[in-house]
Parts: C-alpha cells; structure tokens; sequence
C-alpha cells in the first residue's frame, strides 16, 4: 500500500489493481469476487480471506467522501495477508489460526461512483450536466455523501426507512434515502451479497467521530452479545460507544444487519471529528493503530458466537 498525502486520494482505479496484485500474490488465501455495478458500472468489489466457518464482513465508503475508509480496509487486507504468509501474529492474533476458522470479507469500496466524484471532480462523470444540478450548481464536491443519482446508500437499506431523520426530499449531496429501499444498485448488491453469504457479524466503516454505533432495536440475547463485543472494539480502537436511544433513525446497513440477520454489527467513525470534508490523510496513521486488528478481533468473536446465533 502507497503512503498518502491530501493531494494524492487512494482512488477506485489503485484498490482495483491492489485487489488483483493481492489476489496474485496469496492464491491460496484471497479470492476476489464482483458482487455488481455501480449506477456508472465500476465493479463492486468483495475480497475473501480464509477458509472458515464464521462469516464476517466489513465495509467501506458508503459515503462518498468517506474515502479513507476504503484505504484502511485494503491496508488490513495487505497486512493479514503479509502476516499469514509470514506465520507472523497481529497485536497477538495467529493470523494461520484464525483464518482457518473463520472468513473475512472486505467490501472496501460501496460507492465508487461518488468517491470517484469527490476526488476527481465533474470531468469524472458520464453526466456532468446532471451531477453538477444535484449539487446545487456548485463545483465543489467536497462534501458529497451520496452515489453518483444522489441517493444517500447508507439510507437505502430496509430497516425503519420510512422513519428515517434528517432526510431531504430529493437527490443530492447526502440525506436524500431514495423513492424506496434498494432502489440503488449498490445497496442492493451489498444487501443480496449479505444475505447470500450468510455473514454473522458486520462492520461499516464511516467516519468521522471515533465512535461506535453497535444498537438498533435489539433486546435479549443479541443486545446483550452485541454489547459485550462492543465493549472490546472501544477498548481495542478507544472509540466512545453511541447508544442512539429508544427512537433510533434507520435506514443503514448495520441498522438492517441487527434486525433482519438477528447477529451482531457495528459502525466505526473513523478519525477525531472534522466536519462534511474527507478525512485528512495525516490522520491515518493513528486510525491504523486503533484498527488494524479490528477484523481479527471481530473474526474471532464470530467464531465464539457460531453456535448461539
């Protein structure tokens, strides 16, 4: 993984050629799938580690200029590997172990369309004319959130959608939560890809905060499950944990994960907050030290949850 600066962004087109360097270099520890197409038909990427029976997934860039998170996922993907091929441990993680128990999956890239706005600009787009409209008629697309139609993919999935608080009434930067859920083809392809799978634990990576959503309408077994490996993640990245309280908005992917797949998924806010802008890159190497262990944490408690969920 290349070192990055605030005018060098880690784009769609560098983790697509890290993703098959990866794939070439472990054969026998990554496989590459593409689970669909963006509106604009760049490849929705899922990368596979391991061999075992627990599933757990992570995620990135729902939000357009979430960016960085897609560049932490691909720099975990390159460090387990490293580690495995190395029989090498991970802040005291056996890397062959837990991979032989357990398969983790990496979407690092949700919305390549609308990363690909926020970094490259207008000239970026096949329909200028109508992006540079949902924006409002301003070239600025720093803080652009949504797909590149001006859907906010992290209001689309199935969980309290009709609820969701704040929305806009129609496309644009952020908060417009689509004419009904799924209705992009993104969230659809990370929402079937779920369900097929059969994953047990999840993780979507946004940012900014450094907290932890880890509740959504859950009681009994699974808030209390949910709670207790929460406690872990805040005590491994030092993220606060969020209790969204009893009229939580929906719509998200973990949101619908905890109500529809009945298993445990958090959502981390990378980075100290900053406001509607990307994260500045010379945040990152503190946010690598909070969360480069993070999958293998959530690998090994999906492992320790097999049975009761």
């Amino acid at each position: 993984m290349r070192s990055l600066t605030n005018d060098s962004p880690y784009t769609f087109e560098e983790m697509e050629a890290d993703i098959r360097m990866l794939e070439s270099r472990y054969p026998e520890i990554v496989q590459v799938v593409v689970i669909g197409k963006s509106v604009e038909g760049r490849s929705l990427y899922a990368v596979k580690l391991g061999t075992g029976k627990a599933k757990v997934l992570l995620n990135g860039s729902h939000h357009a200029r979430e960016w960085l998170t897609t560049y932490l996922l691909m720099d975990m993907v390159a460090d387990y590997c490293r580690a495995w091929s190395e029989g090498d441990t991970i802040d005291g993680f056996n890397l062959n172990d837990i991979l032989s128990k357990a398969t983790i999956w990496f979407i690092p890239m949700v919305n390549p369309d609308g990363v690909t706005l926020v970094q490259k600009g207008l000239e970026a787009t096949q329909k200028p004319e109508k992006v540079l409209q949902l924006n409002h008629n301003q070239n600025d697309f720093t803080e652009w959130k949504a797909n590149i139609r001006g859907v906010d993919l992290n209001r689309q999935y199935p969980a309290g959608w009709e609820t969701i608080k704040p929305v806009s009434d129609r496309p644009g930067p952020m908060n417009y939560k689509g004419p009904y859920p799924l209705s992009e083809p993104e969230a659809k392809a990370i929402y079937e890809f779920t369900k097929r799978e059969g994953i047990q634990m999840a993780a979507a990576y946004h940012s900014s905060g450094e907290e932890i959503y880890w509740k959504y309408k859950i009681d009994g077994k699974l808030l209390a499950a949910t709670f207790e490996i929460a406690q872990k993640l805040s005590e491994k990245t030092s993220y606060r944990l969020v209790d969204p309280g009893p009229e939580p908005s929906g719509g998200g992917y973990t949101d619908w994960f905890l109500t529809e797949m009945k298993k445990p998924a958090f959502t981390p806010e990378i980075s100290p907050y900053i406001g509607p802008r990307p994260v500045p890159v010379e945040n990152y190497p503190i946010i690598w030290k909070q969360n480069q262990a993070v999958g293998l944490l959530l690998a090994r408690e999906a492992c320790q949850l097999l049975d009761n969920f």
